[in-house]
């Protein structure tokens, strides 16, 4: 019902704005940068199955012009801890939409416009008192950031750690932390390490259930699970698993990816083998991986600061030092604070 409602008030605030999202990997191929992994459509499924259980439903939009489709947004709506409405792209945060190059600039800040007065009447709906955006390129900021920006009761900043997949692989390898390469020699010596580009039911499932057996727990929806396997089926993502000599799964990660960027998606390594080299090697076959697509950049996470707008555990300052020690470039992301 809640599905309906918001798709007519999409309707009554703009006619270039569609909840249809077939032209969604159109608009894709014809972007010649697409600054981030979340702007993939299998993406935007992806979050909205992980918060299923806090009745999330997929709101993205696509934008047309002249009746083709010229941009998109990847938008969702779920309910938090304490039952309110949070209108993100990701489950916490909206990304600006992107456009086709060609793409005139008067129609493109015509159709931001429209989308501004989408999110606004959506969050009236909603009651959604105030919502988050982020600045999601790595050289600049857009006019979409800027024009929030002007209405921002807060802005802070996070930074996040990168590998430029541009630089000879062997310069990568050298740029990392002195005392990781002879780890990620001693890991490739010691286990079995596997890139799946395709992966079996059998080892998919194993992934899975390693992250139950760490976690202690299921954390999170099956449906999330699937997508994730949907996403290595088309190509989107592969994962990266480490096995001991009897075959038995120790640790694995996936890596989703673009033209433009890889993403580390999420990571699972067994506890009691913390001290041994599983990770590292784990990060060279995801390098690799990327370069051998022609992926320009590789976000490996969040270089979480003691200082952070949203205080960060030991646990996430410890796995941040971790990827800081291959990373090659350390980037300023911005974010907004605009009530609505």
């Amino acid at each position: 019902m809640i599905k309906e409602k918001l798709t007519q008030i999409i309707q009554d605030v703009s006619g270039d704005v569609r909840t249809n999202l077939e032209g969604w990997q159109f608009v894709l191929d014809q972007c010649k940068v697409v600054p981030s992994t979340c702007y993939l459509l299998s993406s935007t499924q992806y979050y909205v199955a992980y918060y299923l259980k806090n009745n999330a439903i997929n709101s993205s939009l696509v934008l047309y012009n002249n009746k083709q489709a010229v941009g998109i947004m990847p938008l969702m709506i779920h309910q938090n801890e304490r039952f309110k409405w949070v209108l993100s792209s990701n489950g916490v945060e909206i990304v600006e939409p992107i456009f086709i190059p060609t793409l005139a600039l008067k129609v493109k800040k015509r159709l931001e416009s429209q989308l501004a007065r989408v999110i606004l009447a959506l969050s009236r709906a909603l009651s959604i008192v105030c919502c988050q955006f982020v600045n999601m390129k790595y050289d600049q900021v857009t006019s979409w950031y800027l024009m929030w920006a002007n209405k921002a009761s807060e802005v802070f900043s996070t930074h996040h750690l990168l590998v430029d997949l541009s630089l000879p692989l062997k310069e990568i390898r050298l740029g990392f932390r002195k005392s990781y390469r002879p780890l990620v020699n001693k890991g490739l010596q010691e286990w079995k390490v596997e890139v799946h580009e395709q992966v079996s039911d059998e080892t998919f499932e194993q992934f899975r259930l390693l992250h139950q057996e760490v976690a202690g727990r299921i954390t999170r929806s099956f449906e999330s699970w699937n997508e994730q396997r949907s996403q290595i089926d088309t190509s989107e993502s592969f994962l990266v698993t480490v096995s001991d000599e009897n075959e038995s799964l120790v640790g694995a990660g996936v890596f989703v990816y673009s033209s433009y960027q890889g993403t580390y998606s999420v990571g699972v390594y067994k506890r009691e083998l913390f001290d041994k080299p599983i990770g590292h090697p784990i990060q060279l076959k995801a390098i690799e991986t990327l370069k051998k697509k022609g992926v320009l950049w590789y976000e490996i996470g969040q270089k979480h600061l003691k200082v952070d707008k949203v205080t960060a555990t030991e646990k996430e300052l410890s796995i941040s030092h971790f990827k800081e020690g291959f990373s090659t470039h350390v980037i300023a992301r911005q974010h907004l604070i605009v009530h609505v």
